[in-house]
């Protein structure tokens, strides 16, 4: 095989593995015949084995760049704590929910006004609303201050995860969470839930 050839196949690959970690070979297939290459699927599949063992692709995380973010919502959270008579383990359960989150990019105690910075990344204001009601439903009885900001990035970090997690990954795991609220909010959240589910 010409390395000319073999070199703008492997530039293909990486370029659609770039945009989009779960491509599929038959999308890959479709952009090789778009650039005069006509391979099968199999030999593609056989492509990526050899790019890994080569190091080419050490693994699938997806780099995004600031672009990528245009129809993301990213909110910024700052957040304060109150005493309850369950505090720590309500802070237990706060941690653990984001630690789970598939859309939360970062989480960290801080020191001084604010104990908490979280940083969520959403496919639209919606869904971010949605999440923010439902948060603060669930943690309402040790959330004293609650102040968020929609960023507007011109240096994207490397939220992929976060920035590409499904909407089916997004009420799942809201859905898990349900169960810890009263029996009057889990009937509203739940209502809240299956509505936007099918915009």
């Amino acid at each position: 095989m010409h390395s000319l050839v073999i070199s703008k196949m492997d530039e293909i690959i990486l370029s659609c593995l770039s945009k989009n970690a779960k491509v599929s070979t038959k999308e890959i297939a479709v952009e090789f015949r778009r650039n005069g290459i006509d391979r099968t699927e199999r030999a593609i599949l056989g492509r990526i084995h050899r790019l890994e063992q080569e190091g080419a692709i050490s693994g699938y995380t997806l780099k995004t760049g600031p672009q990528d973010y245009g129809r993301k919502v990213i909110r910024f959270i700052l957040i304060s704590f109150k005493t309850s008579k369950l505090f720590e383990e309500r802070v237990a359960m706060f941690t653990s929910y984001l630690s789970a989150a598939p859309f939360a990019a970062f989480a960290a105690r801080t020191r001084g006004e604010y104990d908490w910075i979280n940083i969520k990344v959403f496919p639209n204001t919606k869904v971010a609303n949605l999440e923010s009601d439902f948060y603060r439903t669930l943690f309402g009885d040790v959330i004293d201050k609650y102040v968020a900001f929609d960023l507007t990035p011109i240096k994207g970090p490397d939220f992929a995860h976060a920035a590409n997690h499904s909407k089916k990954e997004f009420y799942q795991f809201l859905e898990t969470w349900i169960g810890d609220t009263s029996i009057k909010e889990r009937i509203s959240l739940k209502n809240a839930i299956q509505g936007s589910d099918t915009s």
